[in-house]
């Protein structure tokens, strides 16, 4: 099993971290669905496909921004520790996929 912050290797702000494996466990948290669960989810509900790739330890997502309103609604988020999140999940995703998301990177690591 990954580590919450096994897909984030180069995110090393202490703050950032903290936001970050925050966000992981909330989704590893969620009632009634499973990480697998959430991505399939997201690839038959949403309009387009968000799942650009994956890695043994995580998927890599371009989601709408409303994902990302729900977590931070859910979580309890500032407009800044949204803003800095989603940031993180940005810089990883780029530095990982070698491209930037179409949409909002979001990177979920696998449970």
């Amino acid at each position: 099993m990954a580590e919450p912050l096994d897909a984030f290797p180069d995110v090393g702000d202490e703050t950032d971290r903290d936001l970050v494996a925050r966000q992981q466990e909330a989704v590893r948290d969620l009632d009634g669905v499973t990480v697998d669960g959430l991505v399939y989810e997201y690839r038959t509900q949403f309009h387009r496909d968000p799942l650009v790739t994956q890695s043994e330890t995580a998927y890599y997502l371009s989601v709408r921004d409303h994902v990302w309103t729900e977590f931070a609604e859910r979580m309890g988020l500032s407009d800044d520790e949204l803003e800095r999140l989603k940031r993180a999940h940005a810089e990883q995703f780029a530095a990982t996929v070698g491209e930037e998301a179409e949409d909002e990177a979001m990177i979920l690591t696998k449970e």
